[in-house]
Formats: C-alpha cells, sequence, structure tokens
C-alpha cells in the first residue's frame, strides 16, 4: 500500500526515511523467518499435550522475568521475554520450540536477578525437561529445521521495531496528511485495520 503512493510522500524525507526503515525491517523478518521457519502438519495427541504444557510453563515464567526486565528498563530482554501462551501454543511447532529455548537461555543468563521475581532452579529444570519432552514429541513426526536462539531474539526485537515504526512514526505521519489526502489516509488505515485481525 505505501509502495503504491510513493508519489504522496517521496519528497518528504522524514516519512520516506521512515517507510525504507519499515521495508527493511520487514525484509530482514523475512529473511530471518525463510532460515528457521518449518511448516510441521500433523499433530499426535503426546505433541498437543506436550506443546500445552510447554507454552504454560514457558509463558508464565517469562512473563515473571519480563517484570524485572521492565523494571530495569531492559528493552531488548522484555522483548525476548514478550510471548504469551497464546504465541507459543498456536506458533508452529518449530517457531515454539526456538522461542521457548530463547526464553530458557535469558532466564538463565539473568538468573541471579530474576530469582526474586519467582523463578527458581526448579523452575528452569523443569522448563529445560518440558522443551526435551516437546522436542521428542516432534521428532515422532520428522525432523526439526532449527534456527539459532539468536535469530528468534532478533525476530522478537525486529517485531518490537517494526511495530513502533508504524505505531510511533507511520501512523502520526500519515494522520498529517488526512486532509490532503483522505484516500491514501484511508486506504492505509484499512491496511493497518487488517494487520490487527
Amino acid at each position: 500500500m505505501l509502495e503504491d503512493n510513493l508519489n504522496i510522500y517521496q519528497d518528504v524525507t522524514i516519512i520516506n526515511q521512515s517507510v525504507e526503515s519499515f521495508f527493511n525491517i520487514v525484509d530482514e523478518i523475512d529473511n530471518i523467518s525463510t532460515r528457521t521457519e518449518l511448516d510441521t502438519t500433523g499433530e499426535t495427541s503426546a505433541k498437543i499435550v506436550a506443546k500445552e504444557k510447554l507454552a504454560t510453563m514457558a509463558s508464565s515464567l517469562a512473563a515473571s522475568a519480563s517484570v524485572y526486565a521492565f523494571e530495569v528498563t531492559d528493552v531488548e530482554l522484555e522483548a525476548s521475554l514478550g510471548y504469551t501462551y497464546s504465541d507459543l501454543r498456536y506458533s508452529r511447532d518449530a517457531e515454539t520450540l526456538q522461542i521457548s529455548r530463547a526464553i530458557e537461555s535469558e532466564l538463565r543468563e539473568n538468573f541471579d536477578a530474576v530469582t526474586d521475581y519467582l523463578i527458581s532452579e526448579e523452575n528452569l529444570a523443569e522448563l529445560h525437561q518440558t522443551i526435551e519432552e516437546f522436542d521428542n514429541a516432534m521428532e515422532t513426526k520428522g525432523g526439526v529445521k532449527s534456527g539459532s536462539v539468536a535469530e528468534t531474539r532478533r525476530l522478537s526485537i525486529l517485531f518490537r521495531v517494526a511495530d513502533d515504526l508504524l505505531s510511533k512514526k507511520l501512523d502520526r505521519f500519515i494522520a498529517r496528511l488526512k486532509a490532503e489526502f483522505p484516500t491514501f489516509y484511508d486506504a492505509y488505515n484499512n491496511a493497518r485495520m487488517i494487520m490487527y485481525l
């Protein structure tokens, strides 16, 4: 939508730069996603149970640790822990596994700090065991193409940056163009509404 209306904002340097930054981030997200995704079809009942258990445990530990990240204003850590039960349960299996491993890694790296936030060594051991159970349940359906923890973390940060670019820059700039280009403004907002569905 933005590419189709380049003539409206191409002479406005600040908007053009924001659009270019957004497209660069989207390209990087696509590149990382292509390297790390695997379409896994068909779920066994053991895998469903293991995935639900993993989603529950990983999201609750991540939520506790994200309070710490918020309090110390560590935006990168908060982004890498910003996953809900639904994010983990309804993601592709390989992505759920990668995210859970990234969460475990972050919790271990910050263990001394997050122990005050309802996270114990027993919790981490149980999380690790649950990750392994889910990984084993997945392997019964075929191998998993694994992406690195760093790539999963990078994706989390990129999604947050892309969302900030949209909500804190482009949405506001486009609102400024409403009077002069109402059709463009409406098309942009319709496209943004579709993204939220």
